[in-house]
């Protein structure tokens, strides 16, 4: 067995002495440099994040000398996407003919217990290899953070570089840990007597995900050009301080000190990054850079929005409203798009208005399953990427909050801001109250109504009553909408029969009653939608509207296996709304696109459980009692739906995503699903902090496209800022 692992900067010492302790036969990974990169991102698809692309490039030169296994660690819990590394990489390389085994382990006793396995050392030899390693990170460790103080001060520029390579080329063949004491003794006597200035300089803090941080190949040593800029540099973020972190709880700390800027968790040590710049501002630091690897849906991908319609992410705007897996709506903050080329993950959970496609890696809210006494039970709730998705699993439809407006239970005619012309041989009526009886009247308008216009020269000119159209064997339909439009308006009604065989049309003609249901439903039917002032209503009036839409346009059938309740619109943005409303109501339904020749698009909304229809308490529809069979699961706050069929389509085109206010999420296609790229979600706030206090900050995205004369570019501007700040506050 001939092992290898991603190479890490200067950390890739101490992981090869440890293979050496325990009797491995070790084929180093090479230095990180852009051809390596290069043949990571020619086989990875382009949207995955940047570090899997570097290790990949580091395993395929690897392979090249002859190694067999990789060891991959992964992340133990939360949201970063290393616990994901292993698998899509395996796979990835698999395409591409390297057969190469894989040992997986996470950040845990995991490591210990696997490594003794493989490597057949006893007990004792674990614990001293263990100890062994752990200081020789500690020297690494030392040895960066001294070259941070010494570099902007030395005299000679470059001594302490030369001092530094030289001193990891000669760890290598550190054999016991007395040894490596002496080493680091031997080292830092070395750095003491570089010839060095006394004076004070400019303090720079780096923020990011650690293996960016911390692998001056892949961040284009940072480190080393701020310190040639005459800039101290100073970096929180370590091996060691992570493993601290875990073993003490710090998160927890952490996650209380940056509460007025972040509630939720993100991956890529977004939270750390907030709290390491606050911690730099109270220090008295001169500067923050933040380093994020950069990486999402197709355009045309279906976003929820405010008043609960649909609309392409293509054209959502920063500012805009979403709905998120947590059931509310909040802004978008950034919009991201660029060109992909490469492989889409195609999800079918019930037809095709509820299949989403995105790239591999990205999140989706979605449970994982096993098998207990023949029924799937929840083993994982959580955000998965794409890729690990498989035939059985559930996606989550999240169950909106209610965010009805509170003494809100009608509106006046004076609210809709349309002139007063009214024949005075017409009753005024000023108000529609939202009753039961009112929203059921809603209801049937929109299956079936339509608006009658006053016309001048054949064009429209106002709307001057309202027709409810059934079948004329509906006769207990027909007499609710009569008895409801007398009762509350004290009209007359008429029934017309002359429209269309087997249909009867009850007719109203008043402007103010036509203009109060154009108003809140709309007109025309492909056209139609619902107002705000009916989606803020509490969900139990929202059924109301409901029973009176199936009715109008519904069909019943009540077979065993064959029970459903279906109602159909021509209007795309009803459709979606009701969908939500039927799901505020705790009703599961489906929703189809129905296409027949020489007719326009139709959408159908589908109840089809027995359950679902008794929900509406529509006492005109009898349920025979039968066992409620379904596929789908209702939690608190989901509906998860069980995933059908899973594709991998080629795609090529332009792919989006986007950074959502507090959730960190959005619905696309009826499906939660995250923003893709946490460290992009935490670049907001770290500027927020920026202009409150005033503190020089910048960010740099790393990708394989990423020059390094840009990057310097950015670097030395960024310095004369720092500059100009430091003396600012030293004269101060």
């Amino acid at each position: 067995m001939k092992i290898t692992f991603p190479y890490w900067g200067n950390y890739t010492v101490a992981f090869e002495l440890l293979a050496k302790k325990l009797g491995f036969e070790v084929i180093p990974p090479q230095k990180t440099t852009s051809k390596t990169i290069e043949k990571g991102a020619k086989i990875a698809p382009e949207m995955y994040c940047f570090p899997l692309k570097v290790n990949l490039g580091n395993f395929l030169e690897a392979i090249e000398n002859g190694a067999d296994t990789i060891l991959m660690p992964t992340a133990l819990s939360g949201s970063c996407r290393l616990r994901y590394y292993a698998f899509v990489q395996d796979k990835v390389l698999k395409e591409n003919e390297k057969n190469v085994n894989f040992i997986v382990f996470n950040q845990s006793l995991d490591i210990f217990s696997k490594l003794k396995k493989i490597s057949g050392a006893s007990f004792l030899k674990m614990v001293e290899a263990t100890i062994f390693t752990l200081k020789a990170l500690d020297v690494v460790e030392k040895l960066e953070r001294k070259a941070w103080c010494l570099r902007p001060r030395e005299v000679e520029k470059g001594d302490t570089d030369r001092v530094l390579n030289s001193a990891f080329k000669r760890m290598r063949e550190v054999k016991g840990f007395f040894e490596l004491l002496k080493f680091e003794k031997e080292i830092l006597k070395e750095l003491n007597q570089i010839r060095t200035e006394k004076k004070k300089v400019p303090k720079v803090g780096i923020v990011g995900e650690i293996y960016t941080v911390s692998d001056h190949t892949i961040n284009f040593e940072i480190e080393k050009k701020l310190g040639n800029l005459g800039v101290e540099v100073y970096r929180e973020m370590s091996l060691l301080y992570h493993l601290k972190k875990k073993i003490f709880f710090k998160d927890f700390f952490i996650q209380m000190k940056i509460k007025p800027y972040l509630r939720s968790t993100v991956g890529g040590h977004g939270r750390d990054a907030i709290y390491e710049m606050l911690k730099y501002v109270k220090e008295g630091f001169d500067g923050v850079i933040q380093l994020l690897p950069a990486m999402c849906v197709p355009p045309e991908t279906g976003i929820t929005v405010a008043n609960y319609l649909q609309k392409p992410i293509k054209d959502i705007k920063i500012g805009e409203k979403v709905l998120t897996h947590k059931g509310r709506f909040k802004r978008v903050t950034q919009k991201f798009c660029r060109d992909y080329r490469g492989p889409l993950v195609k999800i079918d959970c019930g037809g095709k208005l509820l299949t989403l496609s995105v790239t591999p890696e990205h999140p989706l809210l979605m449970v994982k399953t096993f098998i207990k006494n023949q029924k799937k039970e929840i083993e994982k709730f959580d955000f998965f990427p794409a890729a690990e998705a498989k035939k059985g699993d559930f996606l989550a439809i999240p169950i909106p909050l209610d965010s009805r407006m509170k003494n809100f239970n009608s509106i006046d005619y004076s609210m809709m801001k349309i002139a007063s012309n009214l024949s005075t041989r017409q009753k005024e009526i000023n108000r529609f109250i939202f009753n039961a009886d009112l929203l059921r009247l809603l209801g049937y308008y929109l299956a079936e109504g339509t608006i009658f216009w006053r016309r001048k020269r054949n064009k429209k000119i106002r709307p001057c009553g309202v027709g409810f159209c059934f079948n004329i064997s509906e006769k207990d339909y027909i007499y609710d909408v009569i008895q409801i439009i007398s009762t509350n308006f004290n009209l007359n009604p008429k029934i017309k029969t002359n429209f269309s065989p087997n249909s009867g049309v009850v007719t109203v003609y008043n402007t103010n009653f036509a203009e109060f249901i154009k108003h809140l439903c709309g007109f025309m039917a492909d056209k139609k939608k619902l107002n705000i002032e009916l989606l803020n209503l509490e969900p139990n009036l929202q059924k109301e509207l409901l029973k009176g839409f199936f009715r109008g346009g519904g069909c019943f059938r009540d077979e065993y296996g064959k029970t459903t309740y279906r109602g159909v619109t021509t209007s795309w943005s009803l459709a979606n709304q009701l969908f939500w409303l039927l799901i505020r109501n705790r009703i599961k339904p489906s929703l189809l696109e129905q296409n027949i020749e020489n007719r326009k698009i139709s959408y159908v909304l589908k109840i089809a459980n027995a359950g679902g229809i008794k929900k509406l308490n529509d006492e005109k529809i009898k349920v025979s009692e039968r066992k409620n069979n379904v596929r789908f699961k209702e939690l608190n706050n989901y509906f998860l739906v069980p995933i059908r069929k899973i594709e991998i389509e080629y795609y090529e085109g332009k792919v989006y995503n986007l950074t959502v206010e507090d959730d960190h999420s959005y619905v696309a296609n009826f499906l939660a699903i995250k923003n893709c790229m946490p460290e992009t979600t935490v670049r907001p706030i770290l500027e927020k902090i920026h202009q409150e206090t005033g503190i020089p900050f910048l960010s740099l995205s790393l990708d394989e496209q990423a020059g390094e004369a840009g990057i310097d570019t950015r670097i030395e501007a960024f310095v004369d800022v720092v500059k100009n700040y430091f003396k600012r506050r030293q004269h101060s």
